[in-house]
């Protein structure tokens, strides 16, 4: 478990596509974020997508309204989060107690 910790900080740290990795604090309120995992992406000719993942399956998502409602949820779920820099020092730190 402790290389996914470390796999997950080299990615944020180290990929040309700069993620946004944002951690949400375990003693913080409910917020939209804990309704499931969601990724938003822009291709480079513009188009705006989303990934939904769920225990079944993955579905990409492409409308432009459904795209939309997502990137507010993310707006939502930044408003809860930690800033980047310690959301990726949580994650060093609870990856040395993973065995």
């Amino acid at each position: 478990m402790a290389e996914a910790g470390e796999t997950v900080e080299s990615l944020a740290e180290k990929v040309r596509v700069h993620p946004k990795i944002r951690v949400i604090p375990a003693d913080g309120p409910w917020h939209t974020g804990l309704a499931g995992p969601f990724v938003l992406g822009r291709l480079p000719d513009g188009t705006e997508l989303a990934y939904l993942d769920n225990q079944l399956r993955g579905q990409i998502v492409t409308d432009p309204v459904d795209v939309a409602s997502l990137g507010r949820r993310w707006e939502s779920v930044t408003g809860e989060a930690l800033p980047q820099r310690r959301s990726i020092e949580l994650i060093r730190e609870v990856a040395t107690t993973w065995t």
